[in-house]
């Protein structure tokens, strides 16, 4: 089984589809299992439409949230537990070959098998992904709500902004609810000043769009303060939370008498320092004692009964196993690797298409028959994901 990215020719996506398959090539580095990341097996040709390959997976971690806590009350803490360290896992295999995700959240964390326990998770869509230490700002693709202050100002960055992200997501899984709901930049800037305090002035002064957001005052030696609502040009603020108590007490109220909720605070608040040079490392983060909590399943979900906690993260830090860069991990066996060339002379000439891409025609043409009688996938002008069974 496969799941299919289709990318409807044309300048723009063909561009993206480039850097797409640059990133994912350099993916192949990492072993998709003990890396938590998703598996790229090859891209082709239909006509002039660029397909990726890449393995099968079950459903995203925002429908699997939806599904298991219809009333938004969030996942149980172990389960919370156990996806939170497999994703930090996940940042510090990217870290290992200088890439940047860019956009975690919960709709780009698939879960392996739902059914299985306890779940395993892996992080997937690298369209935006960026090479740690050159990050183009004209093709940054990010989600707003999900993003640090530092890319929301267009300031300094590096891989300290996955962080965050996965700080934002991990928050939502335990409280079934986003931190920063919100559309306006503004509003999201305005709620982490509130909640988690004002960034540095290093941020601040390396913003492009710091001066949209901030007024910049000069007494001994300059400052910022946030623009009021008025000031912005809103008519009023639009806030959950007015401090960091307040989320503690939304996350005591969601997960009442579990088990290292305090440490899960700590490490939240961590993973959300506004100085990205503060904010926890994923090799620090791993080491957090809240991954040692060895309580198992609550009351809240029976299903999780015999689930297995360990901290089995850290064993992996010195040295995450690697693939060869122009290697494929087989389906069947994960410990052979077959060479992938397919596509390679194509994509180098301008996607001109060969013999071999007529085989692929009835492929895709039923991966789109089943996607739309099933009507699971979501389809736009560029873009469409289909899962092959």
């Amino acid at each position: 089984m496969e799941a299919v990215k289709v990318m409807k020719s044309c300048t723009d996506v063909i561009e993206i589809a480039k850097h797409e398959i640059q990133i994912l090539k350099r993916l192949r580095r990492l072993d998709p299992n003990t890396s938590h990341v998703v598996r790229f097996n090859s891209f082709f040709f239909n006509m002039e439409d660029i397909c990726l390959s890449f393995e099968f997976l079950d459903v995203d971690l925002d429908t699997y949230i939806s599904e298991m806590s219809p009333c938004k009350t969030g996942l149980p803490l172990p389960e919370v537990r156990h996806i939170t360290e497999q994703l930090v896992m996940a940042l510090h295999h990217l870290k290992t070959i200088g890439l940047i995700h860019m956009d975690i959240k919960p709709e780009n964390v698939m879960i392996v098998d739902r059914h299985g326990k306890p779940l395993q998770v892996k992080l997937v869509d690298f369209g935006g992904a960026q090479m740690s230490g050159n990050i183009d700002f004209e093709t940054l693709m990010f989600t707003k709500m999900y993003s640090s202050p530092e890319v929301l100002l267009e300031s300094e960055m590096n891989e300290a902004l996955d962080m965050w992200s996965l700080g934002v997501t991990a928050f939502k899984l335990a409280v079934g609810t986003d931190l920063f709901p919100y559309s306006r930049r503004y509003s999201i800037i305005n709620s982490v000043v509130q909640i988690l305090g004002q960034p540095p002035d290093h941020v601040l002064d390396k913003g492009q769009q710091t001066e949209e957001f901030f007024n910049r005052r000069t007494n001994d030696h300059s400052r910022w303060t946030i623009k009021t609502a008025e000031e912005y040009g809103i008519s009023e603020k639009e806030e959950d939370f007015n401090c960091f108590d307040d989320v503690v007490g939304m996350l005591s109220v969601q997960q009442e008498h579990a088990t290292g909720l305090d440490l899960f605070m700590d490490l939240i608040k961590n993973m959300l320092q506004v100085d990205p040079n503060q904010r926890v490392t994923p090799v620090e983060a791993l080491q957090h004692p809240f991954f040692n909590v060895k309580e198992e399943a609550t009351s809240k979900e029976p299903c999780l009964e015999n689930i297995q906690l360990t901290n089995y993260a850290v064993d992996q830090l010195e040295k995450p196993e690697l693939v060869p860069p122009e290697t494929v991990v087989s389906q069947e066996n994960p410990a052979e690797v077959q060479p992938d060339n397919s596509g390679e002379d194509q994509l180098n000439d301008g996607f001109q298409t060969g013999d071999n891409t007529l085989n692929y025609t009835c492929f895709v043409n039923t991966l789109r028959t089943v996607g739309h009688a099933l009507a699971l996938p979501k389809r736009t002008a560029n873009f469409d994901w289909f899962g092959w069974f």
